[in-house]
Protein backbone atom coordinates (compact mmCIF):
# COMPACT_ATOMS: atom_id res chain seq x y z
CA UNK A 1 0.00 0.00 0.00
CA UNK A 2 1.40 3.55 -0.72
CA UNK A 3 1.03 7.18 0.46
CA UNK A 4 -1.22 8.23 -1.88
CA UNK A 5 -4.63 9.36 -0.67
CA UNK A 6 -8.20 9.74 -1.75
CA UNK A 7 -10.85 11.45 -0.60
CA UNK A 8 -13.99 9.78 0.91
CA UNK A 9 -17.70 10.95 0.33
CA UNK A 10 -17.59 12.41 3.98
CA UNK A 11 -14.80 14.30 3.01
CA UNK A 12 -12.20 12.16 4.99
CA UNK A 13 -8.74 10.63 3.60
CA UNK A 14 -8.47 7.36 2.91
CA UNK A 15 -5.79 5.37 1.27
CA UNK A 16 -5.58 4.75 -2.24
CA UNK A 17 -4.50 0.87 -2.90
CA UNK A 18 -2.02 -0.09 -5.70
CA UNK A 19 -3.07 -2.69 -8.28
CA UNK A 20 -1.67 -6.65 -7.51
CA UNK A 21 -2.20 -7.27 -10.98
CA UNK A 22 -4.71 -10.12 -10.21
CA UNK A 23 -6.41 -9.45 -13.46
CA UNK A 24 -10.23 -9.06 -12.20
CA UNK A 25 -10.94 -6.03 -14.32
CA UNK A 26 -10.13 -8.11 -17.31
CA UNK A 27 -13.91 -9.42 -17.09
CA UNK A 28 -15.52 -6.55 -18.07
CA UNK A 29 -12.93 -4.25 -19.86
CA UNK A 30 -14.57 -3.42 -23.02
CA UNK A 31 -10.98 -2.63 -24.79
CA UNK A 32 -9.70 -5.82 -23.39
CA UNK A 33 -12.59 -7.60 -24.24
CA UNK A 34 -12.79 -5.94 -27.74
CA UNK A 35 -9.09 -6.66 -28.63
CA UNK A 36 -7.68 -8.76 -25.86
CA UNK A 37 -4.68 -6.42 -25.79
CA UNK A 38 -3.23 -6.41 -22.55
CA UNK A 39 -1.37 -3.11 -22.93
CA UNK A 40 -4.94 -1.77 -22.98
CA UNK A 41 -6.30 -3.72 -19.66
CA UNK A 42 -6.28 -1.67 -16.60
CA UNK A 43 -4.05 -3.68 -15.04
CA UNK A 44 -1.59 -2.47 -17.52
CA UNK A 45 -2.93 1.09 -16.75
CA UNK A 46 -2.64 0.69 -12.90
CA UNK A 47 1.29 -0.12 -14.00
CA UNK A 48 1.86 2.81 -16.10
CA UNK A 49 0.75 5.18 -13.24
CA UNK A 50 1.85 3.25 -10.38
CA UNK A 51 5.37 3.06 -8.54
CA UNK A 52 6.12 0.34 -10.22
CA UNK A 53 9.55 0.07 -12.46
CA UNK A 54 7.36 0.04 -15.23
CA UNK A 55 6.02 3.65 -14.45
CA UNK A 56 6.10 6.30 -16.80
CA UNK A 57 9.54 7.38 -15.99
CA UNK A 58 10.93 4.37 -18.05
CA UNK A 59 8.55 5.24 -21.34
CA UNK A 60 9.10 8.66 -23.43
CA UNK A 61 6.88 11.49 -23.35
CA UNK A 62 4.97 10.01 -26.65
CA UNK A 63 4.26 7.05 -25.75
CA UNK A 64 2.54 7.41 -22.40
CA UNK A 65 0.42 10.01 -24.06
CA UNK A 66 -0.38 7.40 -26.27
CA UNK A 67 -1.24 4.77 -23.75
CA UNK A 68 -2.82 7.09 -21.12
CA UNK A 69 -5.25 8.01 -24.72
CA UNK A 70 -6.36 4.33 -24.75
CA UNK A 71 -9.34 4.63 -21.84
CA UNK A 72 -13.06 4.88 -21.58
CA UNK A 73 -13.33 5.97 -18.63
CA UNK A 74 -16.26 3.80 -17.97
CA UNK A 75 -15.51 2.55 -14.62
CA UNK A 76 -16.20 -0.82 -14.93
CA UNK A 77 -12.82 -1.83 -13.72
CA UNK A 78 -13.31 -0.23 -10.30
CA UNK A 79 -16.01 -1.88 -9.75
CA UNK A 80 -14.83 -5.34 -9.82
CA UNK A 81 -11.64 -4.28 -8.36
CA UNK A 82 -10.65 -6.08 -5.03
CA UNK A 83 -8.26 -3.29 -4.24
CA UNK A 84 -10.75 -0.68 -5.28
CA UNK A 85 -8.56 0.83 -7.84
CA UNK A 86 -9.52 3.53 -9.57
CA UNK A 87 -8.37 3.73 -13.29
CA UNK A 88 -10.29 6.55 -14.79
CA UNK A 89 -8.42 8.60 -11.72
CA UNK A 90 -5.03 7.34 -12.40
CA UNK A 91 -5.28 7.71 -16.56
CA UNK A 92 -7.07 11.29 -15.84
CA UNK A 93 -3.77 11.84 -13.57
CA UNK A 94 -1.13 10.37 -16.21
CA UNK A 95 -2.98 12.51 -19.35
CA UNK A 96 -2.47 15.55 -16.96
CA UNK A 97 1.23 15.41 -16.69
CA UNK A 98 1.64 14.32 -20.25
CA UNK A 99 -0.56 16.27 -22.48
CA UNK A 100 -0.50 16.60 -26.11
CA UNK A 101 -3.02 18.56 -29.09
CA UNK A 102 -6.08 16.40 -28.31
CA UNK A 103 -6.57 17.67 -24.86
CA UNK A 104 -5.87 21.29 -25.98
CA UNK A 105 -8.82 20.16 -28.79
CA UNK A 106 -11.44 18.81 -26.54
CA UNK A 107 -10.96 21.77 -24.14
CA UNK A 108 -12.05 24.34 -26.80
CA UNK A 109 -14.68 21.73 -27.99
CA UNK A 110 -16.11 21.86 -24.50
CA UNK A 111 -15.30 25.18 -22.84
CA UNK A 112 -15.32 27.20 -25.66
CA UNK A 113 -17.71 25.96 -28.35
CA UNK A 114 -20.36 24.20 -26.34
CA UNK A 115 -22.61 26.59 -27.60
CA UNK A 116 -22.34 26.72 -31.13
CA UNK A 117 -22.78 22.66 -31.10
CA UNK A 118 -26.41 23.21 -32.60
CA UNK A 119 -24.83 24.74 -35.90
CA UNK A 120 -21.87 22.16 -35.95
CA UNK A 121 -24.23 19.10 -36.23
CA UNK A 122 -25.83 21.00 -38.83
CA UNK A 123 -22.77 21.59 -40.77
CA UNK A 124 -21.77 18.76 -39.91
CA UNK A 125 -24.20 16.67 -42.40
CA UNK A 126 -23.18 18.31 -45.47
CA UNK A 127 -19.19 17.64 -45.20
CA UNK A 128 -18.08 14.53 -47.56
CA UNK A 129 -17.05 11.74 -45.50
CA UNK A 130 -14.22 11.34 -48.13
CA UNK A 131 -12.32 14.75 -46.92
CA UNK A 132 -12.93 14.29 -42.68
CA UNK A 133 -9.80 13.46 -41.64
CA UNK A 134 -9.54 9.99 -39.82
CA UNK A 135 -9.17 11.14 -36.15
CA UNK A 136 -12.56 13.19 -36.42
CA UNK A 137 -14.53 10.52 -38.70
CA UNK A 138 -16.07 9.17 -35.46
CA UNK A 139 -16.68 12.24 -33.51
CA UNK A 140 -18.37 13.80 -36.49
CA UNK A 141 -20.76 10.97 -37.37
CA UNK A 142 -22.23 11.44 -33.91
CA UNK A 143 -22.43 14.86 -34.03
CA UNK A 144 -24.58 14.35 -36.68
CA UNK A 145 -26.84 12.12 -35.33
CA UNK A 146 -27.52 14.56 -32.92
CA UNK A 147 -28.54 17.47 -35.51
CA UNK A 148 -32.09 19.59 -35.08
CA UNK A 149 -34.55 17.29 -36.20
CA UNK A 150 -32.93 13.81 -36.42
CA UNK A 151 -34.53 13.10 -33.42
CA UNK A 152 -37.00 10.18 -32.69
CA UNK A 153 -40.65 10.53 -33.11
CA UNK A 154 -42.66 11.15 -29.46
CA UNK A 155 -45.11 8.30 -29.32
CA UNK A 156 -45.62 7.72 -25.78
CA UNK A 157 -48.39 9.70 -23.50
CA UNK A 158 -48.18 9.66 -19.79
CA UNK A 159 -51.57 8.59 -18.57
CA UNK A 160 -50.58 9.12 -14.47
CA UNK A 161 -48.42 11.22 -12.72
CA UNK A 162 -47.09 10.31 -9.18
CA UNK A 163 -47.49 14.04 -8.08
CA UNK A 164 -48.51 13.03 -4.95
CA UNK A 165 -45.91 10.93 -4.49
CA UNK A 166 -43.42 14.06 -5.15
CA UNK A 167 -44.95 16.22 -3.33
CA UNK A 168 -45.18 14.17 -0.23
CA UNK A 169 -40.78 14.02 -0.34
CA UNK A 170 -40.24 17.31 -2.03
CA UNK A 171 -43.41 19.75 -1.17
CA UNK A 172 -42.26 22.75 -2.37
CA UNK A 173 -38.62 23.14 -2.86
CA UNK A 174 -37.17 24.50 -5.98
CA UNK A 175 -35.69 22.14 -8.71
CA UNK A 176 -33.66 22.86 -10.96
CA UNK A 177 -33.16 21.41 -14.32
CA UNK A 178 -28.95 20.20 -15.34
CA UNK A 179 -29.64 19.81 -19.21
CA UNK A 180 -25.34 19.35 -19.76
CA UNK A 181 -23.89 19.94 -22.71
CA UNK A 182 -26.55 18.48 -25.33
CA UNK A 183 -29.21 19.16 -23.67
CA UNK A 184 -29.31 22.99 -23.52
CA UNK A 185 -27.57 22.46 -27.34
CA UNK A 186 -28.49 20.27 -29.84
CA UNK A 187 -30.50 18.43 -28.10
CA UNK A 188 -33.29 21.16 -26.51
CA UNK A 189 -35.80 18.65 -26.78
CA UNK A 190 -34.51 16.74 -24.19
CA UNK A 191 -34.72 19.83 -22.07
CA UNK A 192 -38.23 21.02 -22.92
CA UNK A 193 -39.69 17.00 -22.12
CA UNK A 194 -37.74 16.99 -19.02
CA UNK A 195 -39.58 20.36 -17.83
CA UNK A 196 -43.19 19.06 -19.19
CA UNK A 197 -42.76 15.96 -16.86
CA UNK A 198 -41.89 17.99 -13.69
CA UNK A 199 -43.98 21.07 -14.54
CA UNK A 200 -46.51 17.39 -14.07
CA UNK A 201 -45.69 16.41 -10.97
CA UNK A 202 -46.20 20.12 -9.82
CA UNK A 203 -42.28 20.58 -9.49
CA UNK A 204 -41.53 24.19 -8.22
CA UNK A 205 -39.09 25.01 -10.98
CA UNK A 206 -36.49 27.43 -11.09
CA UNK A 207 -33.93 28.65 -13.26
CA UNK A 208 -29.96 27.44 -12.85
CA UNK A 209 -27.51 29.00 -14.81
CA UNK A 210 -25.22 25.46 -14.93
CA UNK A 211 -22.34 25.15 -16.83
CA UNK A 212 -20.72 21.40 -18.22
CA UNK A 213 -20.36 19.26 -15.42
CA UNK A 214 -16.70 19.10 -15.68
CA UNK A 215 -16.40 15.27 -15.56
CA UNK A 216 -15.36 14.61 -19.17
CA UNK A 217 -12.84 17.00 -18.40
CA UNK A 218 -11.73 15.97 -15.94
CA UNK A 219 -11.26 12.21 -17.44
CA UNK A 220 -9.52 14.22 -20.52
CA UNK A 221 -6.52 15.41 -17.96
CA UNK A 222 -8.22 18.85 -17.98
CA UNK A 223 -8.02 19.73 -14.05
CA UNK A 224 -8.53 23.02 -14.00
CA UNK A 225 -11.01 23.38 -16.60
CA UNK A 226 -13.11 20.69 -14.57
CA UNK A 227 -12.61 22.67 -10.86
CA UNK A 228 -14.05 25.89 -12.75
CA UNK A 229 -16.99 23.96 -14.27
CA UNK A 230 -17.78 22.47 -10.54
CA UNK A 231 -17.29 26.16 -8.73
CA UNK A 232 -19.81 27.45 -11.69
CA UNK A 233 -22.38 25.05 -10.93
CA UNK A 234 -22.04 25.29 -7.18
CA UNK A 235 -22.11 29.17 -7.37
CA UNK A 236 -25.39 28.90 -9.95
CA UNK A 237 -26.73 26.47 -7.24
CA UNK A 238 -25.95 28.70 -4.25
CA UNK A 239 -27.21 31.36 -6.66
CA UNK A 240 -30.85 29.39 -7.26
CA UNK A 241 -31.76 28.75 -3.71
CA UNK A 242 -29.91 25.53 -3.24
CA UNK A 243 -33.01 23.44 -5.30
CA UNK A 244 -32.76 20.15 -6.17
CA UNK A 245 -30.70 19.72 -9.53
CA UNK A 246 -32.63 16.89 -11.39
CA UNK A 247 -30.40 15.66 -14.59
CA UNK A 248 -30.88 13.26 -17.19
CA UNK A 249 -27.76 12.55 -18.33
CA UNK A 250 -26.18 9.55 -16.53
CA UNK A 251 -22.53 11.09 -17.45
CA UNK A 252 -23.49 14.41 -15.98
CA UNK A 253 -25.56 12.65 -13.00
CA UNK A 254 -22.27 10.86 -11.97
CA UNK A 255 -20.33 13.88 -12.70
CA UNK A 256 -22.24 16.06 -10.36
CA UNK A 257 -22.52 13.17 -7.89
CA UNK A 258 -18.66 13.44 -7.67
CA UNK A 259 -18.37 17.02 -6.55
CA UNK A 260 -19.37 15.49 -3.08
CA UNK A 261 -16.59 13.06 -3.16
CA UNK A 262 -13.75 15.30 -2.88
CA UNK A 263 -15.39 18.98 -2.81
CA UNK A 264 -14.65 19.74 1.10
CA UNK A 265 -10.63 19.24 0.11
CA UNK A 266 -11.10 21.43 -3.30
CA UNK A 267 -12.95 24.15 -1.53
CA UNK A 268 -16.21 23.60 -3.36
CA UNK A 269 -18.56 23.92 0.02
CA UNK A 270 -18.56 26.08 2.61
CA UNK A 271 -18.73 23.31 4.80
CA UNK A 272 -19.19 19.57 5.44
CA UNK A 273 -23.61 20.52 6.11
CA UNK A 274 -23.54 22.07 2.45
CA UNK A 275 -21.30 19.34 0.63
CA UNK A 276 -24.52 16.99 2.29
CA UNK A 277 -27.00 18.84 1.02
CA UNK A 278 -25.13 18.99 -2.30
CA UNK A 279 -25.12 15.14 -2.49
CA UNK A 280 -28.96 14.61 -1.22
CA UNK A 281 -29.75 17.26 -4.12
CA UNK A 282 -28.54 15.83 -6.92
CA UNK A 283 -31.20 12.88 -8.63
CA UNK A 284 -31.75 11.92 -11.74
CA UNK A 285 -34.90 12.41 -13.29
CA UNK A 286 -36.41 8.99 -14.02
CA UNK A 287 -36.74 8.28 -9.98
CA UNK A 288 -39.17 11.17 -9.67
CA UNK A 289 -41.70 9.39 -12.35
CA UNK A 290 -41.45 6.43 -10.97
CA UNK A 291 -45.01 4.83 -10.66
CA UNK A 292 -46.51 6.75 -13.81
CA UNK A 293 -48.11 4.79 -16.30
CA UNK A 294 -48.27 5.48 -20.31
CA UNK A 295 -49.99 4.43 -23.27
CA UNK A 296 -48.53 3.88 -26.41
CA UNK A 297 -49.55 5.23 -29.94
CA UNK A 298 -49.76 4.91 -33.40
CA UNK A 299 -46.79 3.83 -35.19
CA UNK A 300 -45.07 2.67 -31.54
CA UNK A 301 -42.30 -0.06 -32.74
CA UNK A 302 -43.46 -3.65 -30.85
CA UNK A 303 -39.81 -4.01 -30.05
CA UNK A 304 -37.24 -1.61 -28.40
CA UNK A 305 -33.70 -2.01 -27.22
CA UNK A 306 -32.45 -0.46 -23.65
CA UNK A 307 -29.18 0.39 -23.63
CA UNK A 308 -27.38 0.39 -20.51
CA UNK A 309 -24.88 3.47 -19.81
CA UNK A 310 -21.73 2.87 -18.04
CA UNK A 311 -22.57 5.57 -15.82
CA UNK A 312 -26.16 4.71 -15.00
CA UNK A 313 -26.99 5.56 -11.21
CA UNK A 314 -26.70 2.97 -8.75
CA UNK A 315 -30.56 2.43 -8.70
CA UNK A 316 -30.39 2.06 -12.02
CA UNK A 317 -33.47 4.22 -12.31
CA UNK A 318 -34.04 4.61 -15.83
CA UNK A 319 -34.43 1.05 -17.12
CA UNK A 320 -36.87 0.61 -13.94
CA UNK A 321 -38.59 3.82 -14.97
CA UNK A 322 -38.89 2.80 -19.01
CA UNK A 323 -39.88 -1.02 -17.83
CA UNK A 324 -42.67 0.43 -16.26
CA UNK A 325 -43.69 2.37 -18.79
CA UNK A 326 -42.97 0.29 -22.10
CA UNK A 327 -43.76 -3.96 -20.60
CA UNK A 328 -42.55 -6.66 -22.44
CA UNK A 329 -41.47 -3.85 -25.51
CA UNK A 330 -38.42 -3.01 -23.66
CA UNK A 331 -35.78 -5.71 -24.38
CA UNK A 332 -31.79 -5.45 -22.75
CA UNK A 333 -28.68 -7.54 -23.31
CA UNK A 334 -28.30 -10.32 -20.27
CA UNK A 335 -24.79 -8.12 -20.17
CA UNK A 336 -24.18 -4.53 -20.93
CA UNK A 337 -21.90 -3.63 -23.40
CA UNK A 338 -20.00 -0.52 -23.03
CA UNK A 339 -21.17 1.97 -26.53
CA UNK A 340 -16.91 2.92 -26.75
CA UNK A 341 -17.77 6.96 -26.64
CA UNK A 342 -14.67 7.47 -24.36
CA UNK A 343 -14.86 10.94 -24.42
CA UNK A 344 -11.23 12.39 -25.31
CA UNK A 345 -10.98 8.66 -26.75
CA UNK A 346 -12.82 9.88 -29.97
CA UNK A 347 -9.96 11.66 -30.83
CA UNK A 348 -6.90 9.25 -29.35
CA UNK A 349 -8.16 5.90 -31.28
CA UNK A 350 -11.65 6.51 -33.47
CA UNK A 351 -10.96 3.02 -34.49
CA UNK A 352 -10.78 1.63 -31.27
CA UNK A 353 -13.44 3.35 -29.74
CA UNK A 354 -15.95 2.09 -33.16
CA UNK A 355 -14.62 -1.44 -32.48
CA UNK A 356 -15.93 -1.07 -28.72
CA UNK A 357 -19.39 0.76 -30.72
CA UNK A 358 -19.95 -2.56 -32.99
CA UNK A 359 -19.42 -4.80 -30.21
CA UNK A 360 -21.83 -2.98 -28.33
CA UNK A 361 -24.19 -2.96 -31.28
CA UNK A 362 -23.99 -6.70 -31.56
CA UNK A 363 -24.93 -7.32 -28.18
CA UNK A 364 -28.17 -4.89 -28.76
CA UNK A 365 -28.86 -7.46 -31.63
CA UNK A 366 -29.37 -10.58 -29.18
CA UNK A 367 -32.56 -9.49 -27.90
CA UNK A 368 -33.60 -6.86 -31.44
CA UNK A 369 -32.88 -9.34 -33.74
CA UNK A 370 -32.78 -6.44 -36.50
CA UNK A 371 -29.80 -8.77 -38.35
CA UNK A 372 -31.86 -11.49 -39.63
CA UNK A 373 -35.35 -9.74 -39.76
CA UNK A 374 -35.06 -6.09 -40.06
CA UNK A 375 -38.12 -5.27 -41.68
CA UNK A 376 -40.38 -6.89 -39.11
CA UNK A 377 -37.86 -5.80 -35.88
CA UNK A 378 -35.94 -2.68 -37.19
CA UNK A 379 -32.76 -1.21 -34.60
CA UNK A 380 -34.97 1.13 -31.92
CA UNK A 381 -32.49 1.77 -29.04
CA UNK A 382 -33.06 3.91 -26.06
CA UNK A 383 -30.65 5.08 -23.90
CA UNK A 384 -29.90 7.52 -21.13
CA UNK A 385 -26.83 9.35 -21.37
CA UNK A 386 -26.03 11.99 -24.07
CA UNK A 387 -22.42 11.00 -24.60
CA UNK A 388 -24.35 7.46 -25.54
CA UNK A 389 -26.71 8.54 -28.04
CA UNK A 390 -23.54 10.28 -29.67
CA UNK A 391 -21.57 7.13 -29.90
CA UNK A 392 -24.84 4.82 -30.71
CA UNK A 393 -25.28 7.08 -33.78
CA UNK A 394 -22.16 7.28 -34.96
CA UNK A 395 -21.66 3.20 -35.22
CA UNK A 396 -25.49 2.42 -35.65
CA UNK A 397 -25.94 0.06 -38.47
CA UNK A 398 -27.68 1.17 -41.79
CA UNK A 399 -31.94 1.52 -40.78
CA UNK A 400 -31.18 1.97 -36.89
CA UNK A 401 -32.95 4.42 -34.91
CA UNK A 402 -30.88 5.94 -31.74
CA UNK A 403 -32.67 8.22 -29.06
CA UNK A 404 -33.07 9.83 -25.58
CA UNK A 405 -35.75 8.25 -23.49
CA UNK A 406 -36.94 11.62 -23.50
CA UNK A 407 -37.39 11.64 -27.14
CA UNK A 408 -40.59 9.57 -26.96
CA UNK A 409 -42.79 11.24 -24.27
CA UNK A 410 -45.19 13.11 -26.12
CA UNK A 411 -46.20 16.61 -24.47
CA UNK A 412 -49.90 17.07 -23.94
Amino acid sequence: MTDKKATSVNGGAKPERDCVLCGCCLELCPLFLATNREELSPRAKALLAGPSKFSAATLDEAAVAELAGLCLACGKCEKLCPQGVNIPRLIARLRAEHPDFRQWLWKQWITKLAPYWSLAAQGAAFVPQPLVPAAFGLALKGLRGLRPGKGLRAWLTITKFPAEAFRQKYADRPVAVFDGCVGSGPRKAWASAARYLLRSLSANLVAADFSCCGSTLGVAGLPEDQDAAQRANVTAWRGAGRPLVVTYCATCQKGLAEYATEGLDAGLFANAEEMALWAGSVTPLSPLMLGATAKAGRGAPAIIGWHRPCHTDPADADYKLLSGLLGTRLRSPAKGNCCGFGGIMQLAAPQLSAQVGAGCWAGLDTVLGFTKAGEVTPGYVLTGCSGCVMQLAATAPAGASVGHWLEIIRPD
